[in-house]
């Protein structure tokens, strides 16, 4: 691996190379140096392209229910996640490197039919605080805006009597957050991001519905990476997310879910870092209409795996819907 980031730890050499004794020292504490600078560097890689939304794009479950054309929705999410234990690939390096992230996500949601088809148009603007903790402190925390969010949804099959509907999506991730080459926190990427989804909703009955989303994600080159200015490269991220439903009444419904993460190593400078995520996380929770236009879902979730990066021991899900 190519190391350009020396200069975050600093290890005085106190030796003097007279002898070969002093000369053996020098070459195992250069040694430990380059480890330790590594190891610090693959930490930097993940904190910086950490997404305050979420590891890939997460959905709720209902997410692809039909609405009537001329619907309008708003929407208001707020998260929180903490992290401790860190892996590299599958094995846990530590469980003192402690990282957490509120976030705030306003969205608003337009429904319309054109040629025939039930579409929509999303905008979503996020906010977010990170916070590190433990034995990496010394990244401190960071606040800011992240990256603004277009979507548009198109309904190919529609039968809302049998809760039955198949649709697709597509997000364009602007890089517009706050975002710095200095900093090991970041809010925003400094890339584009375009992923594609597609959802199929199916009734079973009168109280049971199971939510299938799978989506590919592409990203751009952030060339501003690290005090460097490298390069830093991302293949496609895969992601299946399964959820079902059951309807207590009108107003309540259950849930339960599950998420699995693949592909998206990433290359900085040049070296393949190997680091695919291999993410797989649980959710459970449930939703209430506190008027018939206002809903309240929560969702608790945490990761069961995690092959590289930090893995999430908990996160608070909160979304708080209006319809127009």
């Amino acid at each position: 691996m190519k190391i350009t980031t020396a200069h975050f730890l600093r290890v005085p050499n106190t030796l003097e190379p007279s002898s070969d004794a002093n000369v053996d020292s020098l070459r195992k504490n250069n040694i430990n140096v380059r480890i330790r600078h590594a190891f610090r560097l693959m930490i930097l890689v993940f904190c910086l392209q950490l997404s305050i939304v979420c590891h890939a794009l997460d959905v709720d479950p209902g997410d692809y229910t039909p609405m009537p054309d001329g619907t309008k929705l708003g929407l208001v999410y707020l998260q929180h996640a903490e992290r401790d234990d860190y892996y590299v690939r599958g094995n846990r390096l530590s469980d003192k490197y402690n990282l957490q992230s509120d976030v705030a996500i306003l969205r608003g949601v337009s429904y319309q039919e054109f040629a025939g088809l039930l579409t929509n148009i999303q905008l979503l603007l996020p906010f977010g605080h990170l916070s590190a903790g433990g034995d990496i402190k010394t990244m401190g925390s960071e606040t800011g805006m992240g990256d603004p969010i277009l979507a548009n949804a198109i309904w190919i099959h529609q039968d809302p009597s049998a809760n039955r509907a198949l649709g697709i999506t597509q997000y364009l991730f602007l890089p517009l957050g706050d975002y710095s080459k200095n900093k090991e926190l970041n809010i925003g990427e400094n890339r584009w991001k375009y992923v594609l989804q597609g959802g199929y909703m199916h009734g079973i009955g009168s109280h049971v519905i199971l939510d299938f989303v799978a989506d590919v994600t592409f990203f751009g080159d952030n060339d501003s990476y690290s005090p460097d200015d490298l390069t830093m490269k991302q293949r496609p991220q895969y992601q299946m997310q399964g959820f079902a439903r059951y309807k207590l009444s009108e107003r309540a419904t259950i849930h339960v879910g599950y998420s699995r993460l693949w592909g998206g190593e990433r290359e900085v400078d040049g070296t393949d870092l190997k680091d695919e995520s291999g993410q797989e996380k649980i959710m459970l929770g449930g939703s209430y209409f506190v008027t018939p236009k206002t809903q309240l879902l929560a969702t608790l979730g945490r990761d069961i795996s995690v092959d590289n990066g930090f893995k999430e021991e908990s996160r608070l899900n909160l979304r708080l819907l209006y319809v127009f």
